[in-house]
């Protein structure tokens, strides 16, 4: 077990709510790790300081005087207020909106502008072919070039090709020789 896996589990190492297994490898982390057991210890020491504190006992007219308190601090707070102003904002923002609404449609409704679009009319024609084979074969570019360039590869694979594949344009190629 590691360090991050035991304070991930330890909240329930505590309330003692682990499966047995979890529980003795929690255990014997503690036993290994310094680091995790001054956390524990630190833990569990806060919350037995915390349990033995005395009960708080508020006074008898502690109700009464606390809802006073809150009417009285209800009108003056500028919570109440904000939301208030928010919810007539929003009110006046739904009739603005629908006055818009409104107004939009009947303005597409009384349109005069004719419903159709009328284009002129568009004609395609095919391009004029303008590409310029290879006449030269493979052998010829790879006799002009020095030895130590890298197009031999490119030579040697442009050789296994039919020369019709390689034009100045793309055309379809045959797949099957």
């Amino acid at each position: 077990m590691d360090c991050r896996e035991f304070c991930d589990q330890h909240v329930a190492f505590v309330d003692d709510t682990l499966a047995g297994i979890e529980l003795v490898r929690m255990q014997r982390h503690i036993a290994e790790c310094a680091t995790c057991a001054k956390h524990d210890a630190k833990i569990r020491r806060a919350l037995l300081l915390f349990r033995n504190l005395p009960s708080i006992e508020p006074s008898a007219d502690f109700s009464q005087r606390l809802e006073a308190r809150l009417r009285a601090s209800h009108n003056d707070n500028p919570f109440v207020t904000t939301q208030r102003n928010l919810r007539r904002g929003a009110i006046a923002a739904t009739v603005a909106s629908a006055m818009m609404l409104g107004y939009i449609g009947m303005t597409l409704y009384h349109s005069n502008d004719p419903h159709d679009l009328l284009m002129a009319p568009v004609v395609a024609t095919v391009p004029e072919p303008d590409f310029t084979p290879i006449t030269t074969s493979a052998p010829a570019i790879v006799t002009s070039v020095s030895a130590g360039l890298t197009i031999w590869p490119a030579a040697l694979f442009a050789e296994q090709i039919p020369v019709g594949f390689a034009h100045s344009s793309l055309e379809l190629a045959n797949y099957t020789r």
